[in-house]
């Protein structure tokens, strides 16, 4: 009798570390599944790499080409903004309309003071108006200033998009190698726990 609970209890022992075991392991499917979600985005990224290793290689064209578009852009600015250009044209014409309604609020306001609040009101604005004008013709100013420093340092500044783009290229290299290694991994855990759950059936 005590043979049999000996024996009763050494399988019930062995049956319960199998399943902990068991428990302990890596789920295969899973690890097939995180493979596969890796590879797609393997392939994603090893197109951003070709494209920046294209973009580092055609650096010096694409950033003479950007910074051409960013002079023509800041110039037609400065040209919208000049000293005699249409905006400040209509804006002396509106300055001028509310001039005349605030000498229009001050009459009125002879009669009814209320509208003296108005008349102050207009005075305001067009004291704001003035303000914003010279505000924005000295940054047209000092914008004109920094595109000729830009222009003058072009070749520095060339350099140095093509340094960035190279980066850019880095990084998706390293990117790509860094999803390997994770798909390495998992393969790595596949064949290791293949081999555990193989060497488990053997027969005794």
């Amino acid at each position: 009798m005590k043979t049999l609970i000996t024996t009763v209890a050494l399988v019930v022992f062995s049956f319960a570390a199998g399943a902990q075991e068991q428990g302990d392991q890596p789920n295969i499917a899973q690890l097939v599944e995180d493979v596969n979600a890796i590879a797609d985005t393997l392939q994603a990224n090893i197109s951003g790499v070709r494209d920046a290793l294209t973009a580092a290689a055609d650096s010096r064209e694409s950033g003479a080409k950007l910074l051409d578009q960013m002079q023509t852009s800041i110039e037609a600015v400065h040209g919208s903004l000049a000293e005699d250009s249409d905006i400040w044209t209509e804006l002396k014409r509106v300055m001028d309309i509310w001039d005349e309604n605030r000498k229009a609020a001050l009459e009125k306001s002879e009669t009814n003071p209320r509208f003296a609040e108005v008349a102050e009101g207009w005075s305001v604005r067009i004291q704001q108006a003035g303000d914003l004008r010279k505000q924005i013709l000295d940054q047209r100013a000092n914008s004109m200033a920094m595109l000729d420093q830009v222009m003058s340092e072009r070749e520095l500044v060339l350099a140095y998009y093509e340094l960035g783009q190279a980066d850019r290229a880095l990084e998706a290299m390293q990117t790509v190698s860094d999803d390997l290694g994770r798909m390495n991994d998992s393969m790595r855990a596949i064949v290791d726990q293949t081999e555990v759950v193989a060497g488990a059936t053997v027969p005794q």
